[in-house]
């Protein structure tokens, strides 16, 4: 595991050199944050909340430094509904609205799973859930599945 953003970008940078599209770099990238501690505001292994950890997979994915809240990453960014997640040319994520339609929380999509840094999270760590798990996880906001067009 890769501790810090900047051992998570040497790592995105090899896989580009090895032929990696971008949205397997995001992939790769969202693998690195299964244990990691939740702390508010961080965006690395060593500590992420949730949208850190999607931005920091977005961000090495396309080469572009981005760091924003959830309802910015949702406004902004993931701006395309989608059913199925099964394009190469998109990023996903799954995003939960409160009754104001505000994105409070992120989880990024990473090959039939999504990467969960949340405090609601056993232990406060990074953890792989299925829809169906987010969904109980955060049964009082609205989940829509979104992607990013890359």
């Amino acid at each position: 595991m890769k501790k810090n953003f900047e051992q998570l970008r040497e790592f995105a940078e090899e896989l580009f050199q090895n032929g990696f599209s971008a949205a397997d770099v995001y992939t790769h990238i969202l693998m690195e944050f299964y244990g990691t501690p939740y702390i508010y505001g961080g965006q690395s292994p060593d500590g992420s909340d949730c949208s850190g950890s999607v931005c920091s997979a977005m961000s090495l994915a396309t080469r572009k430094n981005i760091r924003v809240t959830a309802d910015t990453l949702f406004k902004d960014f993931f701006t395309e509904d989608i059913k199925i997640f099964n394009k190469e040319s998109f990023l996903y994520a799954a995003f939960f609205l409160d009754e104001n339609g505000k994105a409070v929380h992120v989880s990024g999509w990473s090959l039939g799973m999504f990467m969960n840094v949340s405090r609601r999270e056993p232990e406060q760590r990074g953890n792989w859930r299925t829809e169906a798990e987010l969904r109980r996880l955060y049964p009082h906001l609205l989940m829509l599945k979104r992607g990013m067009k890359i």
